[in-house]
């Protein structure tokens, strides 16, 4: 894939923890106000993705978050408020560690994020969900300036179309992480076990 440069940094997983962000019926009901089309490919994957990496290594956090939208800032961008109708995770409750709710596309600005990686000794992470260039790569380059090393599933995130997803791939990869996808997690997963 044109964005990879893997070359300069290889895939290691050490000490990492998976997030979760923003898996909830806002972005993948097809009745709702921010419904991203073709996330359902994307839904799959990340349950099948974690539901095997709980078989190979349960102590890895699973840490999913709730995007509720309080934040001023988020309402007068978008002009819209998310309810708990649209609040609903549709990740398995079973396969999640920890839910955390944010108001911003930042899974780290005003929430416990850090404290609980930092509990877990936790130094990477394993980045899914929705969407690619907003609420995904803004954690992304947050954990990175907090010192995290991040991977970013590809075939685990998803975004309002194709060109917003590969555009922000591209721009992690250029700077704060490594670009992978959910068969290349699970295979360095097992070696390691």
């Amino acid at each position: 894939m044109f964005y990879l440069e893997k070359e300069k940094h290889s895939l290691s997983l050490l000490n990492p923890a998976i997030l979760v962000i923003d898996v909830q019926n806002y972005f993948f009901q097809k009745d709702a106000p921010a419904y991203l089309r073709g996330s359902e490919r994307i839904l799959k994957n990340i349950i099948q993705l974690l539901t095997e990496v709980k078989s190979i290594k349960k102590d890895i956090p699973v840490i999913g978050t709730i995007h509720k939208g309080w934040n001023d800032n988020m309402h007068n961008w978008w002009g819209n408020v998310v309810t708990n109708e649209w609040a609903v995770p549709l990740v398995p409750q079973e396969l999640l560690d920890n839910l955390i709710e944010k108001s911003t596309y930042d899974a780290f600005y005003d929430t416990n994020l850090n404290d609980l990686l930092k509990s877990k000794n936790v130094n990477q992470l394993i980045i899914t969900g929705v969407m690619t260039h907003l609420c995904c790569e803004t954690t992304a380059r947050s954990g990175f300036v907090r010192g995290y090393k991040i991977v970013m599933v590809e075939d685990c995130l998803w975004d309002k179309d194709e060109w917003y997803h590969y555009a922000s791939l591209k721009n992690i990869a250029h700077g704060f992480g490594v670009i992978a996808n959910k068969d290349e997690i699970l295979q360095i997963l097992k070696a390691i076990e």
